[in-house]
């Protein structure tokens, strides 16, 4: 599932190809995708609407219409755009088709079928699902709230941190990659991190996500950016796919263990349990 960096390396192909191109027509080719609202009304509201920009909240992203209309798409597991110009016709496991009127298109492409697309507007698109719930990503957060939702759970850290309620932005990679980071094990309960500690994973997760989306993010298995554009802090990575490879710090194994069904990789000897 792409994660903060990869939809922010995502948001910023977007802006540079389809800001302020005009939607002539859109292709909906599975009604599964349009939540709330029937494909013909989505397509009708949307229809000689000019894109301004391309945002994101969290992992959403966010596009920004003309009468304050707004969309708000997740890729989800394995969703990805694709922009041609001059347009193509709809390729494999594309499911919805942006048709502007300079003869280019924005394809949605999703294999797995997971991803969704909300219609709202300016002034509800914050207070409603699936935005109004989100927390702050680790930069923007405060640590006294951090650390008195830390202190509510007696999750591990691992599940903790993936609650997008509880911080926005970190998934299964980068949590992975925070933990080493800050030398935490993953199994060790939320509300046993110290405020100390709280405070290293916000100031971690930061400059982790930061370094990420400045390399484009981290390719592995099916991501890639628009128009299949791999990242390549899949380079940098400490922990996460790293099984039996040696610790970075102490030469001792990585090992890979479950953690609430999540794959999970840690090195025993330095991160400990709190």
């Amino acid at each position: 599932m792409p994660e903060l960096p990869e939809v922010r390396v995502v948001r910023q192909q977007l802006n540079k190809y389809v800001k302020n191109k005009k939607i002539k027509e859109i292709h909906v080719f599975r009604d599964s995708f349009i939540k709330e609202i029937s494909v013909e009304e989505f397509k009708k509201e949307l229809k000689n609407e000019i894109i301004l920009e391309v945002s994101n909240e969290g992992k959403f992203l966010v596009f920004h219409l003309t009468n304050e209309k707004i969309i708000i798409s997740h890729l989800r597991m394995e969703g990805k755009y694709n922009y041609f110009s001059p347009a193509k016709n709809r390729l494999n496991h594309d499911y919805v088709l942006f048709e502007f009127d300079d003869n280019s298109n924005l394809h949605y492409n999703d294999t797995r079928t997971f991803g969704t697309f909300h219609l709202r507007n300016k002034d509800n698109y914050l207070t409603t699902k699936p935005l109004n719930k989100l927390a702050k990503i680790p930069e923007y957060t405060n640590i006294d709230d951090f650390f008195n939702k830390l202190q509510k759970k007696k999750t591990s850290i691992k599940t903790t941190l993936l609650d997008q309620t509880i911080i926005v932005g970190l998934g299964n990679i980068y949590v992975d990659e925070v933990l080493f980071a800050t030398k935490i094990s993953p199994l060790t309960q939320a509300n046993k991190i110290t405020k100390e500690k709280a405070q290293e994973i916000l100031e971690k997760a930061t400059e982790i996500l930061d370094k990420s989306t400045a390399l484009g993010g981290s390719s592995i298995n099916s991501y890639t950016s628009l128009n299949k554009k791999k990242g390549s802090f899949q380079n940098f990575l400490q922990v996460h796919t790293k099984k039996g490879k040696p610790c970075t710090i102490c030469k001792n194994e990585i090992v890979k263990i479950k953690v609430n069904g999540r794959g999970t990789y840690y090195c025993k000897t330095c991160q400990h349990e709190l």
